[in-house]
């Protein structure tokens, strides 16, 4: 190729160039801009979209707290036209319902549903429900084997916690008590304050030499409070 030296010479290559090919790039630059614009106005619909799902979903919720006359329909309708989170969420509120009715084969049902649509972040939670629903029906080693199921190690408290009760309802208490126990040890390690249901269940179950739990959960309380600056 000929060196193009000559400031003249050069300026008449780019204007035809750009006789040659303005169409194309000016089309691919309408194109961009029309895509991101098209992308922004879907981000926006979606978002629009979650929070009209969220709100429906809390007003569902509301009327099965306030025990609607409509709420279950309701709340069987929403479940059917929506296999996500949404429906998922709702389903496990029906699951709760229907247990606390004594309804255990559907209350699983309803478990199940959210551990099929929920995705990863429901089914530890399904799988907790699951494990609570198993032993309110007496089906100690059904609910072991659902708690051994998670594998999350986020819900480690909740886990162990859940296997004390399901141990303590089975009759094993030396078992509920290092339960319950390792659900206190893993709370002062990662620091997260200690619920107070937690306390009560391991006091419960305490043996000779144990530290009381209200006294481990002040003193991580005190831990918390100084890891935030709270406290020096």
């Amino acid at each position: 190729m000929d060196v193009l030296t000559d400031d003249h010479e050069r300026e008449q290559v780019v204007r035809a160039w750009w006789h040659e090919y303005w169409k194309p790039i000016t089309f691919g630059v309408v194109i961009a801009i029309a895509g991101l614009l098209g992308y922004r106005q879907w981000q926006s619909y979606q978002l629009e979209q979650a929070q009209q799902q969220a709100y429906t979903l809390y007003q569902i919720q509301t009327k099965l707290q306030m025990k609607n006359d409509n709420a279950v329909a309701d709340a069987e309708k929403f479940i059917a036209e929506h296999e996500d989170l949404y429906g998922s969420l709702l389903s496990l509120d029906l699951a709760t319902k229907s247990a606390t009715e004594g309804k255990y084969d559907e209350a699983l049902k309803h478990i199940d549903f959210a551990r099929q649509h929920g995705g990863e972040l429901v089914v530890p939670v399904a799988q907790l429900s699951e494990a609570k629903v198993k032993a309110q029906n007496k089906d100690f080693e059904g609910a072991l084997k659902s708690l051994s199921a998670i594998k999350d190690e986020a819900y480690l408290i909740e886990r162990s916690e859940t296997e004390g009760d399901i141990l303590l309802a089975k009759g094993d208490r030396q078992g509920a008590h290092d339960a319950y126990k390792k659900a206190l040890d893993i709370s002062v390690e990662r620091k997260v304050p200690i619920n107070a249901l937690l306390q009560m269940k391991f006091d419960n179950v305490i043996k000779a030499g144990d530290e009381p739990a209200y006294m481990i959960a002040d003193k991580n309380n005190t831990e918390i409070a100084k890891r935030r600056g709270e406290v020096r």
